[in-house]
């Protein structure tokens, strides 16, 4: 079973809309391929509220301290961050950390060194950034287009760690990690692993789930 049909599978079960199952899916899978979601990355005045400060400094920071530690006001910020979210169209696909010079200053949102952009929500840091924005990103999709992402996310979530860690562990980590802005749905989606959580491992067991 490919890692697409396995996603779908559960989220047919849930039930949820399949097409919020498919946008989840490309969003978190392959967020670099989205150039809606890339532009509004780039759109900070349109998307800052106050709660940004908590997720986007600690990237700034932790990848560009020079840079960070010119920024003195919150307008020299929404321009710098603005700036250095522009770089992310420049990313190819498939390279490796360091060969790029276009849009270097973005990569490590999206690399880690060991992955090709694909879904680095369970990277820390960089993780809650991409989370969090993730998260802003689909708001106005609304309730389903939520289900899909918590439910996308958790599973990958739980298969990383279910050999491990208990469940209950692994949603205390996760729900750290992700900070959910729809705390009613992730909760749902959280209640709906519990149910299933012995035939979500059979899953994982299967010979053939797609890492």
């Amino acid at each position: 079973m490919k890692k697409y049909q396995f996603h779908k599978r559960w989220g047919d079960k849930y039930p949820i809309l399949p097409e919020a199952v498919d946008y989840a899916y490309s969003l978190v899978e392959e967020p670099v391929k989205q150039t809606k979601y890339l532009k509004y990355l780039t759109k900070v005045t349109e998307w800052w509220d106050d709660n940004d400060i908590e997720y986007i400094p600690t990237v700034i920071k932790r990848n560009c301290k020079t840079a960070a530690d010119r920024i003195k006001t919150e307008k020299q910020y929404k321009v710098y961050l603005s700036e250095y979210l522009r770089g992310v169209p420049m990313i190819p696909k498939r390279r490796k950390f360091g060969d790029i010079r276009k849009g270097a200053i973005f990569l490590p949102l999206f690399f880690s060194g060991r992955t090709t952009g694909r879904d680095l929500s369970r990277v820390k840091d960089i993780g809650y950034f991409q989370s969090y924005m993730q998260q802003k990103y689909i708001r106005p999709k609304g309730r389903p287009y939520f289900l899909a992402w918590y439910l996308h996310h958790l599973i990958d979530y739980c298969h990383e760690d279910y050999k491990g860690f208990p469940l209950t562990e692994i949603l205390r980590r996760n729900r750290e990690r992700v900070k959910p802005l729809c705390p009613a749905e992730y909760d749902e989606v959280v209640s709906f692993i519990q149910q299933h959580w012995e035939e979500l491992k059979k899953d994982f067991e299967a010979p053939k789930y797609p890492l």
